[in-house]
Order: C-alpha cells, then structure tokens, then sequence
C-alpha cells in the first residue's frame, strides 16, 4: 500500500517533498516481515473468502462465516490493548545510593513564612545547614506585602548566595501563591542560586506510605515547570517526613550538596552497600524516608491482563460529571450511556444554554440513559453542596467523573495571582469539595481528569500544571484513607478537546506528543478503571522527539527508567546543535550545556567579524525556527519582530532556553521584548559573546569584564558607558508591554527602588520643580512612575 505524503497547503510553498521510504509506526520493532500480516488483513476485512484460500478451508466457508466476525473482533481488541499498553505510564520511586557525610558551602537563604520561623521543621533543617557547613541566612517574608519580597531578599543577600531553601509549600493554604511570588521575587532581586522547595507528606512512595498532605503537591507541579522554565535558577523538590530526627536532615543535607558536587564520590548501586550521605548528582525531585532518600521516575504500566467484557460499568443511579457539556466530558457521556449508565448528572457554567447541550440531551436518551444538565460553578463549594442535595433519591449518587478545567497559561515570572485562582477554582478546588461532599458515600468510581502538564511539567503552565499534579496527589490521598478514587493524566485530546486550541499544546506536538483520540481514550480509560488503578498515565509519546526537548535545558532522570528515552539520549551527543524542529538544542540532555558553548566559542572566537556575524545569525535563525516548527532557518526573517513571526510567552521561554544552551549565558525572561528582532538580539549575543575577545588575559575586556559582560569576579555585569544603553532597552521594552501586563508592575517595583536609590543619593537636583523624595516614589502608582521617568529620562 502506499504511504500518504504530506503535500504544500498552498502553491507558493516552494519546498521539495519526497515520499518516505520508512515504515510508519514509530512504536514498532525494527523486525523482518510479518508472515501473519496477509491473514489479519483477510481477517480485518471480514472477508470469508479471501480467509478460506488463505487456510485451504475452500470447503468450510459456513463453519468460517460464523467464525470469521469473532475472530476479527477478538483480533481489533488484542491490537487496541497493544495501542493502550503503549500509552500507559506511572510515577516510580527508586533508591538512590548515597556515600559520605555531606559537605555544604556558602550562604544558604532559608524562606519562611511569619508563622514558620522557630518552629520545629525551621529549627531542625538550618540546624542541619549549619552543621553541613553552610552558612545559614534566615529570611521571612511578607506575604501580605509582595512589593517588598525583592527588597527583602536583596537585603538578605549581602553576600554570594550558593543556594535557597524555602519552606513556604508547607503551608497549604498559600503555600502555591508564596513560592511563584518568591520566584519572581528572586529573579528582581538578581538572586541566580538554586531554589529548593521542602514539602511534608506530598508525594506517596508506595502502598505502606501514605500521602497526607495533597495541598502541597501544588508546588510540585510548579517546580516540574519551573525545571524547564528556570533551568539554571531551579534547583529541585524534597519531601520530607512528618517527624524530622538528624538522620532525615543528614539525608537533606546530601540531596542538596549533590547540586553542587555532581561527580563526587558517588557509590553507584553495583558498587555494595549505599552508605548515609551525599546522594548521585541531578536529581532533583527527591522523597527521603526511614529507608533511605529515593528519587521519582516515570514507568511504563501495562495491563497485567485483558480486560474483560464485563469490565467496568456505571451501574444504576447518577453519574456526575463535572464540565458535562464540553468535549472531554460529552464524550464520556455518550460511553457511559452505551454502557449501561441509569441517570447522567451534566455540570457545566452555562448549563442547557451551552452549546449543544440540547443535542447531547437527546443522543444520551435515546442510547436509554436519563440525561441532566444543570448549571453550576463548581468552584463554588455552596453551589457545588446545594447541586448534590437536588439528586433525585431514586437515583442516588453513585460515581464522580470531575473533567471540568480552564486554562490561563504563562511563563512563571509573569503568572499572576488571579491567573492562578481561576486555574485552581475549577480544577483544584471543585475535586476537593467533591471530596468534601461524597466522602461518606458508597461511590463505584472517583475519576479525575488530569493532564500530563502535572507529571511531567510544560513550560508555560506554572498554573495548571499544579492543579493537575492536586489531582494525581488527591486521588492516592483517598486510597489511603480506603476510598474510590482514579487519576488518569492524559496526554491532549483530539477532535475539540479544550487543550487542542491551547499554544502548550502545539509545543507539545512539536516536542512528541501527539493528540489522542477521543474512542480510544476511553478505552483506555475504561481499562484503568477495570483495573483499580489509583494514578495513571495515558499519554501518545513519541520518545525520540520527546525525550531530547524533556531534557533540552536541563538533564532529568525522570525518564531513566524508558528503553526507548535513553535509547534516544544516547545518540544525541554526536548530533551537534540540533536540526531545526529536531526539539534538541545542541546539548542532547546528557551534560548541561559546557561541550556546545566551548565549540560556539571556540569555533567563532578566531573569525573574522563579518563571517562570525553571519554564523551566529545562522544559528539564532535555526533556533528560531525549531521553536516555530519551520522547515529551515530561511523561514525566519530577520528584521520581523518576535511577536509578529508567532512567538507568544510559551514560545519565548523556550527560545531563551535553546539560546541560553547553546551560548552559555544566563539570559533574562524578556530577552525578545529586549531585543525583538533577530537582527537585534544576534547583536545583543555577539556583544555578550565576543566583546573584548584578546584584548585581556582569558578572553576577558579591556576593562577585565567577562565574555559575558559579567564582572571580573564573575558578579553583576558591568554597565556600559553611561548607560544609556540599558535605558534604551528599557525604553523598547516599555514599549511592547500592554498597559495591562503583569510584568509592569515588577518592573515599576524595581525602578521605583532604583529611582530611590538615585533621588536619596543626590542632595539636590537641577530642576525648577521641587524634587522628588524616596517617600513620593514609594506611594506612586505605576502609572505616576511611568510619568515621572518620562519626564526625568525621555523614556516612554
């Protein structure tokens, strides 16, 4: 049969198309052919005689006519299954070895909340801190007060900070809010150092370890984001147990001094007996226990058997589920009815105003089920509490499908508080209230929807990955306390699915996930359902693809534990900087970036200034375009502004990450709205990059700054002349910001410190006007600040 090749989608696309001459089927072993496949095929067909030739049964084709539809169903469910089994996955937790005593080094901010300083887990770990060798620096902070968090931390960090620690995801309440405002708090106050988060009780790593607190799950989901937002600024999570003795913080204390001693005296598993101490080197999302400290994994889960036709099924009664109407939650409907369901509860904002509602009414009826629309906010625990107390008795409540989600995505340094809320009120919120309220109820299935984004981590959803890894963590919070409950993760949806409109979704199309199909993603949903699973997920990966974009930015051992992920890791050193659309950014996942900036340096430093020009701009273009899923580089013109080529805040971090690889600069969070075009950020590079070259020992400038632009120690980097190159950066920057845009006001934070600094500095200053004091800027508003420099500097 011949293989469909893609064609242009209009005539003016002027690329070469050739067809493939691979085998499609990425999941397929690279084996001989398959002798059977000429009789599946009859077989498929349901074609009797075609089937008789092929077994020389001319004579039996009565015998074969009753037989043949059994067997083509028996062989569409065994292909099904082998889709399916490819598609499941689990979280895994796995020793780790540990060797000596730990040796930590430098200054150690400790982030507390007002309420957390002297109490027990804040004495126990600076306690340990200090014994290790660091030198421990206590800060709390206001979290009533987010305008000063920057101010706070500058403040604490007089000296070089090797590494913060924060302990604020232990309050579950607020914990989420506290550490995205102590991220951005961080990256104002020019604070680069790691940032660990310590929760209690977040993570389950196994049957006989229970999960006690799922509210601080939320800020696992968030350093999962963060790990590939932040690569360099992140340092991982640790969960703790609930009683602290020497040992634990000992163990701590080796997770975090791994960070900074990756190769040091690791004993590996093959070599005896793990010894306390220092654990192997990049892990960074890490449970420790009585046992030992153990790092997370994710696993392949295939079904111990088939499922089989009596799996599981609604029953009688009502089945409420939550975002009834949309595309995740109607298609559940419409299975659950085939299979049986006596009364279906659908909740959804706009109720039977929503659009085809009215039709999915009528197509469940007439598949026999009783059909329900009602319109409630779910996020309202009132609404949410009178909505289950309207259940007509004679179809009492017997199972929650919670499918219900909004999406609101952005980098982590531009999340707003509202942003968060409204993610978290549906998804996060609404499943614990549905906790709340059905907890004393005999219930046959407690299924939540989560999302991959929660397992993994997806640049751009600092919000709703947190609310989806809620999810995963409420469900093994129910097992332990012996309820129902099912977490199905699911890689995005097909066919008008909400996530399919969504730009992380491209991203992850481009990065080896493929959407699913809503048929067979029930099917699998069934199966994990058949099978009491707890947490699960089903997601389509394609592990060549995936697996170098994963680990782009940042090595991870998450995937250690898939064949076919290490498989791919494994050839990538050789692969150079990367192919646009290959998803890799030279650095293969395997070592950081150290190997691929040496070779840019090293390869451009001796050129001339024109041909290292016109290789760097190479470069950049390439980058840019695997970003936007180009053929090549010539798609990407260079004077165009970022926005305009398709570039959003998903995108934009991405391409910092892919630049900063590859060069080896620490690169800021509004690096395209600094420099907006190629043209301007390739200048902006090759200034960091190669100013000074020769002109001082090691590569430094003339006036001992490093390639970089940073200090002669390695600090701050040194401001040019009298700066107004920075101010003009400032000024474009301004310039592309919506009035309405959240980084405005850290920005107008950090420049209402600035001006202070300047105004309380100057005895006076040379204008007709009284001069501003530090007091008159500190009670502006963004918008009198903006004022104020316009007419100060000519910055709009």
């Amino acid at each position: 049969t011949p293989t469909p090749a893609d064609l242009p989608t209009y005539p003016f696309q002027h690329h070469r198309y050739w067809l493939n001459t691979t085998a499609p089927g990425r999941h397929r072993a690279t084996a001989g052919p398959d002798t059977h496949t000429g009789f599946w095929e009859v077989v498929e067909r349901e074609d009797v005689e075609g089937l008789a030739r092929t077994l020389r049964l001319e004579e039996s084709q009565t015998e074969l006519t009753t037989l043949l539809p059994a067997l083509s169903a028996w062989h569409r469910r065994q292909s099904a299954a082998a889709t399916m089994d490819a598609w499941r996955y689990r979280e895994g937790w796995r020793p780790l070895p540990e060797t000596t005593a730990p040796a930590l080094s430098g200054t150690w901010l400790v982030i507390l909340a007002p309420d957390q300083k002297g109490g027990a887990p804040h004495e126990a770990i600076a306690t340990a801190l200090a014994r290790h060798g660091a030198t421990v620096e206590t800060v709390v902070v206001a979290p009533d007060d987010p305008r000063h968090w920057a101010d706070t931390l500058t403040a604490h960090a007089t000296a070089p900070v090797t590494g913060v620690l924060s302990l604020l995801a232990r309050d579950e309440a607020a914990g989420l809010h506290h550490t995205v405002r102590l991220i951005q708090g961080l990256e104002a106050a020019g604070v680069s150092a790691p940032l660990w988060c310590v929760t209690q009780g977040a993570v389950s790593v196994g049957d006989h370890d229970p999960l006690t607190g799922p509210a601080q799950a939320l800020v696992w989901g968030l350093g999962r984001v963060a790990a590939q937002e932040l690569a360099t600024r992140w340092g991982g999570l640790v969960d703790l147990p609930r009683e602290l003795d020497e040992r634990t913080t000992t163990r701590l204390c080796a997770v975090l001094a791994a960070d900074g001693h990756e190769d040091e005296g690791t004993v590996h598993e093959d070599q005896g007996t793990a010894h306390e101490g220092q654990v192997a080197a990049h892990e960074d999302q890490v449970a420790v226990r009585a046992a030992g400290v153990l790092g997370r994994r994710i696993v392949r889960a295939p079904r111990l058997a088939e499922m089989p036709d009596d799996g599981w099924t609604p029953g009688p009664g009502t089945v409420l589920i939550t975002g009834g109407t949309g595309a995740l939650g109607s298609q559940v409907a419409r299975r659950l009815a085939a299979r049986g369901a006596e009364h279906l509860l659908l909740v959804s904002r706009r109720g039977d105003t929503a659009p085809g509602a009215a039709e999915l009414v009528a197509e469940l009826t007439a598949s026999g089920a009783k059909a329900t629309v009602a319109a409630c906010d779910v996020g309202d625990a009132d609404a949410l509490r009178a909505l289950l107390g309207s259940i007509p008795s004679a179809y009492p409540l017997t199972s929650v499908f919670h499918t219900a989600a909004v999406l609101d995505d952005a980098a982590i340094g531009s999340l707003a508080p509202e942003q968060v809320d409204r993610v978290l009120r549906v998804k996060a919120d609404a499943a614990w209230r549905l906790h709340e309220l059905t907890q004393g109820l005999e219930l046959s299935a407690f299924v939540l929807f989560s999302s991959l984004a929660g397992t993994v981590g997806m640049v751009g959803q600092g919000n709703y990955a947190p609310a989806n890894a809620y999810m995963d963590a409420l469900a093994r919070h129910r097992r332990a306390r012996g309820l129902v409950a099912t977490s199905v993760a699911w890689g995005s949806w097909a066919q008008g699915g909400m996530a399919e409109r969504d730009a992380v979704t491209e991203l992850r199309l481009r990065h080896g996930v493929p959407l699913l199909p809503p048929e067979s993603a029930i099917l699998a949903l069934e199966a994990a359902l058949a099978d009491d699973e707890t947490a699960l997920v089903i997601a389509d990966i394609d592990w060549d693809r995936f697996a170098h974009a994963y680990t782009a930015a940042r090595p991870s051992p998450l995937l250690d534990e898939i064949p076919e992920a290490r498989r791919a890791l494994g050839t990538v050193d050789s692969a150079g900087a990367g192919a646009p659309g290959s998803g890799m950014s030279g650095t293969g996942g395997t070592g950081g970036a150290g190997g691929t900036v040496a070779n840019l340096r090293d390869r451009l430093a001796d050129a001339k200034p024109e041909e290292r020009e016109r290789r760097l701009l190479d470069a950049v273009r390439g980058q840019v375009a695997a970003v936007l899923g180009h053929d090549s580089a010539d798609d990407v013109g260079t004077r165009r502004q970022f926005l305009e080529l398709g570039l959003d805040s998903v995108t934009a971090v991405e391409l910092r990450n892919r630049l900063g690889n590859i060069t080896g600069l620490r690169l800021p969070a509004t690096l395209i709205f600094d420099f907006p075009t190629v043209t301007e950020l390739v200048g902006y590079l090759s200034t960091q990059l190669f100013t000074g070259i020769g002109d001082g020992p090691d590569g430094s400038g003339p006036d001992g700054s490093g390639p970089d632009g940073s200090g002669p120690h390695g600090d701050a980097p040194v401001a040019t002349g009298d700066g107004t190159a920075e101010l003009d950066r400032l000024e474009r920057l301004l310039g592309t910001l919506p009035s309405d845009a959240p980084a405005r006001s850290e920005i107008a934070d950090r420049l209402r410190r600035l001006l202070r600094s300047a105004v309380d500095s100057t005895d006076a200053m040379d204008t007709a006007d009284e001069p501003a004091t530090s007091e008159d800027l500190e009670a502006a508003t963004n918008d009198e600040l903006f004022d104020y420099i316009e007419k100060e500097f000519g910055i709009s």
